[in-house]
C-alpha cells in the first residue's frame, strides 16, 4: 500500500476507535420565546376555606408550613408549630389529624419538611430524629427512614414524583447546609438536585442534575448573641444571589432555574438535559443604593417582628441538657447578620417556579421593587406559553391538585393563617 493511502487508512482506523469511545449527548433544545406578556384572566373559582382564630382544635393553625393534595382531591396542612398535619376532603371537611409532638413512633421533635404523595401517604423530614417518618394513606404511622450517615445535614425542599415511591429535593426557600464538627466541611461547589428512595430504611440519595452554584469568595460572618458565637459560611448565600427553583415534572423529569437569567432548564428522569426555556428579560445591577434600602428593610422588618423568626436549640455534646437560643439573643444575632450583609452583583429576574398536578410550570418574575413578588408566566415543559397574571393578580399557589385544585395561604389583620382552595380555569389545568 503506498505510504499515503496506508497513512490515510490508519488516520481512518484511529477516527473510528475514538467514535466508539465517545460519549454523545443529545442535542439539547432551545426556545426563546416572546418578550411580550400575554394576559390571562385570574378568575379562579372559590371551592373552600379552612382555618379560624377560635373554632375547632384541628383548624386554628399555629403555623402552616406547607400544603398538599393526593389524587382524590383531599388537602393535607402540615402545621409545623403544632407538629401535625390535617387532612380535609376536597369540600374542606376534616377527615384526620396525624402526628404529634414527642418522641415514639408517629411523633415528631423538629419537623423541617413534609410532601404528599399521590395515594395519601404522607413523608415528614424530622431533624430531630434526623430521619424521615412516613404515614401510610390511612393516617397510621408507617415506618422511619433514617437520614444518611454524614456529618452534613442537608435541609431543602421536599417534592414528590408522581405515580413514584420517591422524592426529589432541591432547592427552596429553607434550604440550609449544616456541617457538623470542627472541621465544618469542605464547601460546596454545585447545588445538587438529588432522588431519594422510600424503599429502605435508611436514606439512599442520587444526583440528578448539578445546578450551577454562583461561585463565592467573600469571607465567612460571625455572629454573635446570648453569649454565644457562630461562624456562617458564605455558602449560606449572598443577598439577590440566584436561588434554586425546583419542580417535579409527571414523567418523573425536573423543571429548575438556578441563574440570574429568565433561563428555565428542564432534565430528564435520568437527569439529561431536554430543553432550554428563556424570554428576554435582564436581572437588574444591584447598586449602593439598593443596598442601603435593603439594610434598611430588613432592620424595619426585625424590629417591627415581622422578619425571620427561628430558635436555636443547642444539644450537648454529653448527653447532659439543652440550651435554647431565643428572644433578645437571635435579634442580637440577626442585626449582626444584617450589619454583615453580603451581596450578589445582581437582582436575578426569576423570584420563584413550582409546577402543577399536570406539569405545568408557573414562573414567578421579580416586581417592581428587588424583593417584591412580579408577574407570574404559566409555561409548558414544551416550551409552550400559555400567558401571564399581571403584578398583584394572583399569589403563586402553595400546592396544586387534580381538577385544577390549588391552595394558597392568606392571613388577616391579626395575621391568623387561613387555607383557600381554588379552582384553576381548563386552560392551566
Amino acid at each position: 500500500m503506498p505510504r499515503t493511502r496506508q497513512s490515510r487508512f490508519w488516520t481512518l482506523i484511529a477516527f473510528l476507535a475514538a467514535l466508539s469511545h465517545a460519549t454523545w449527548a443529545p442535542a439539547q433544545e432551545v426556545i426563546d420565546l416572546t418578550g411580550e406578556d400575554r394576559a390571562l384572566i385570574p378568575s379562579l373559582e372559590q371551592v373552600f376555606a379552612i382555618g379560624t382564630f377560635d373554632g375547632e382544635e384541628w383548624e386554628m393553625f399555629g403555623g402552616i408550613s406547607g400544603l398538599g393534595f393526593d389524587a382524590e382531591g383531599n388537602l393535607y396542612v402540615f402545621d409545623r408549630q403544632n407538629s401535625h398535619v390535617v387532612v380535609v376532603d376536597n369540600t374542606g371537611r376534616h377527615i384526620r389529624t396525624m402526628g404529634r409532638a414527642g418522641d415514639g413512633p408517629g411523633e415528631l421533635r423538629m419537623p423541617s419538611g413534609f410532601v404528599v404523595m399521590r395515594d395519601g401517604s404522607v413523608v415528614i423530614a424530622d431533624l430531630g430524629h434526623r430521619a424521615y417518618t412516613l404515614f401510610d394513606p390511612e393516617g397510621g404511622y408507617d415506618h422511619m427512614i433514617t437520614f444518611r450517615q454524614s456529618d452534613i445535614i442537608q435541609m431543602s425542599q421536599l417534592l414528590a414524583v408522581p405515580e413514584e415511591n420517591e422524592l426529589i429535593t432541591g432547592g427552596g426557600s429553607s434550604t440550609a447546609r449544616i456541617a457538623m464538627g470542627p472541621g465544618g466541611g469542605a464547601p460546596p461547589t454545585t447545588r445538587p438536585i438529588e432522588r431519594i428512595s422510600l424503599s429502605g430504611d435508611e436514606e439512599v440519595r442520587q444526583v440528578v442534575v448539578d445546578a450551577w452554584l454562583p461561585p463565592r469568595e467573600s469571607a465567612p460572618q460571625r455572629l454573635s448573641g446570648g453569649g454565644m458565637s457562630f461562624r456562617v459560611a458564605a455558602a449560606g448565600g449572598r443577598t439577590f444571589e440566584p436561588g434554586l427553583h425546583v419542580g417535579t415534572l409527571p414523567d418523573g423529569g425536573v423543571a429548575y432555574a438556578d441563574s440570574s437569567t429568565y433561563t428555565v432548564k428542564i432534565a430528564s428522569r435520568d437527569g439529561s438535559p431536554e430543553r432550554v426555556i428563556r424570554r428576554p428579560f435582564q436581572p437588574e445591577p444591584v447598586t449602593d443604593d439598593i443596598e442601603e434600602a435593603e439594610r434598611e428593610r430588613q432592620l424595619a422588618e426585625l424590629e417591627s417582628g415581622d422578619g425571620p423568626q427561628m430558635r436555636i436549640v443547642m444539644q450537648s455534646s454529653d448527653g447532659g441538657g439543652s440550651r435554647t437560643l431565643g428572644g433578645d439573643a437571635i435579634s442580637e444575632m440577626m442585626r449582626s447578620r444584617i450589619d454583615q450583609m453580603q451581596f450578589y452583583h445582581e437582582i436575578p429576574v426569576i423570584m420563584n417556579l413550582t409546577t402543577g398536578w399536570n406539569g405545568k410550570i408557573w414562573v414567578q418574575r421579580r416586581g417592581d421593587e428587588p424583593t417584591e413578588p412580579g408577574p407570574i408566566d404559566v409555561l409548558t415543559p414544551a416550551g409552550l406559553y400559555a400567558g401571564t397574571f399581571g403584578q398583584g393578580e394572583i399569589a403563586l399557589p402553595r400546592a396544586f391538585g387534580p381538577d385544577g385544585l390549588v391552595a394558597f395561604v392568606e392571613t388577616d389583620e391579626l395575621d391568623v393563617p387561613t387555607v383557600v382552595v381554588k379552582r384553576l380555569p381548563a386552560i392551566l389545568r
